[in-house]
Parts: structure tokens; sequence; C-alpha cells
């Protein structure tokens, strides 16, 4: 497996995981203004239950413990919500000003004391439970491992990875900073699977980098350090996933209703 940069799902075959080693980090202090939401957005509600809710759903049989990272008003109105559903495996972390999801994972590194610390996006509710598992079991098979990650070509992508000759990562282009020119790219699932040494070690060396600012927002972005996890051979490796609705975020109403349908869906239910 470490030979190559690139698998399809269907080659990590080996679905067994353990938990304690995995510590899940959660941006998660957007609000839900996109939504017409009047609370954070983590707790826009999806089949009556809050995206939060969703997201532990689809990671709970990978980490054992979970950090969201939160802003200072959200706290009081998601902390009971956090407690209700993780009790003592979720933690808190506060990120002050919203500079950036580098900085925001920075901040959860105090929290975290497991060989491996997997981040995802606080929306991604539509990810598959099995393809977590199965990029986590890819990335503990390797012992050079510092990335592991799923992506979907797709049209109209929101984010493209740029690739060298040997299908190294060389490059992250992001439509909010205006980057992308392509009609078709190679997009990330907002899930990222580290070692976590390398994750910190990493991303303190690239914090003061300015190609690690966006180029518009002048944000410190975790995207723009991922090529500097490619430090030889299986230091990062990329899953394919055919499905990109595993790849949505919920940010509008509109992407609101096709994550229900789709989560009334795999329950075997249809959506209010």
């Amino acid at each position: 497996m470490a030979a190559r940069r690139i698998l399809d799902l269907v080659d990590v075959t080996e679905k067994k995981v353990d938990p304690a080693q995995w510590t899940a980090v959660v941006p998660a202090a957007g609000k839900g203004s996109r939504l017409g939401h009047h609370l954070p957005k983590i707790l826009y509600p999806l089949l009556d239950r809050p995206i939060l809710a969703w997201l532990v759903d689809a990671l709970r049989a990978t980490a054992g413990t979970f950090v969201f990272v939160l802003s200072p008003e959200g706290r009081p109105q998601i902390e009971p919500q956090l407690q209700e559903t993780l009790g003592d495996r979720g933690r808190i972390a506060v990120q002050q000003e919203p500079t950036g999801m580098g900085d925001a994972v920075l901040l959860a590194e105090e929290h975290i004391e497991t060989p491996y610390t997997l981040v995802v996006w606080g929306d991604q509710v539509l990810l598959n439970p099995a393809t977590v598992v199965a990029c986590a079991v890819a990335h503990q098979v390797r012992a050079a491992a510092k990335l592991t990650l799923p992506t979907v070509v797709k049209r109209d992508p929101y984010i493209n990875f740029v690739r060298d000759a040997d299908e190294q990562i060389v490059g992250v282009q992001q439509a909010r900073e205006n980057e992308i020119e392509t009609e078709y790219g190679e997009s990330d699932c907002g899930l990222f699977l580290f070692s976590t040494a390398a994750l910190f070690s990493t991303l303190a060396a690239a914090r003061h980098d300015a190609q690690s600012m966006g180029a518009s927002t002048g944000e410190f972005n975790l995207l723009q350090t991922l090529p500097r996890f490619e430090t030889g051979p299986g230091s990062v490796v990329t899953v394919r996933i055919a499905d990109e609705i595993e790849c949505m975020g919920v940010n509008t109403p509109e992407e609101a209703e096709i994550a229900a349908r789709e989560l009334a869906k795999r329950q075997g239910a249809s959506p209010a």
C-alpha cells in the first residue's frame, strides 16, 4: 500500500480501527446565518437532530475523543448539546478570532493525547462512517504515514489538488481565494487524517509562512499546508471515493434539504 499515492476505497479491505488511538478535531466556530438559523451552524437541525449529532455518528467508530473548536459566543450554546452527545469524550477549545482553520486546529493541540488525529469540518454530515474507518486503517498500516485524505473528482470543485507527475500534492487551489480555473478537479471531503506529531510540528513550522496564508482572505489555512506533509514514500496517501455526496457540506437551505433527504434514505425513512 505504501508504494501507491492514490488508492480506491475498495483497496482498503481491512475494517478494524482502535478509536482509543484517534482524536477528532472539529472546527465549529461557524454561524448559521447562511442557513437562516439563529444558532451556530453545528446546531442546525436535520431530521430533528443537530448537525453535531450527525457528525459524531459519522466519526464515532473511528475516534474515541473529540475536540470542538468554538467561538466565544458559540460555546455556551453548543456546550450543553456536546455534553449530551459525548459526555466526557468531548472537549472544547475556543478560537477568539476567526483567523483560519490552521489556527483552529493548533488550538486543539493541548487537548490531544492520541498518536493519531483526524480533522473534519463541522458540517460534513454526509461522510459515510465506513469511509472514515477505511481511511484510518489506510493511515495506521503505513509506518511513514503523515497524512491520509479521501478525495473525489468532480465538476466545479470548491477545492482542487494540484499534483506532479509522481502524484505528489504540490498545491491546493481554493475557489474562495479565486484560484480555480479548471472545470473538473480533485476535491477534498472535509476530512483529513494525520499522525499527531507530524500535524502539529508541520503547522507550527508553517504558521508564519506567507505561502500558508490565503491570498484573498489572509487566513492561516490548513489546506495550504498539506503539500508540506509530502516527505517521502508513504507519507501522504489519498483514498479516492466515487460518491461525491459524501463531500457536501451544509451551507445553504438547499444543501440542508439535500442532506436531510440523503440521511433519511440511509435510515430508510422519509424526511419531515
